[in-house]
């Protein structure tokens, strides 16, 4: 099933940035209600922003959990 991006969510780090080895995440919110993080250079590399659609196959795959 496809679900459509509503709001896509950048941390600010500020000056401090990330630290050697943290990976970049980008929160999504869905059309359901659902909230995801995944990795920011892969939904860059995807298209996965508001507006797109994201595949609950592809939520499992890439999404992380804190």
């Amino acid at each position: 099933m496809l679900h459509k991006i509503t709001d896509l969510t950048e941390p600010d780090h500020g000056c401090e940035g990330y630290l050697p080895g943290e990976e970049p995440l980008v929160t999504l919110t869905l059309d359901d209600g659902r909230i995801i993080k995944l990795p920011d250079m892969l939904a860059f590399r995807k298209g996965w922003d508001v507006g797109a659609s994201i595949s609950d196959e592809d939520i499992e795959q890439y999404s992380k959990t804190e």
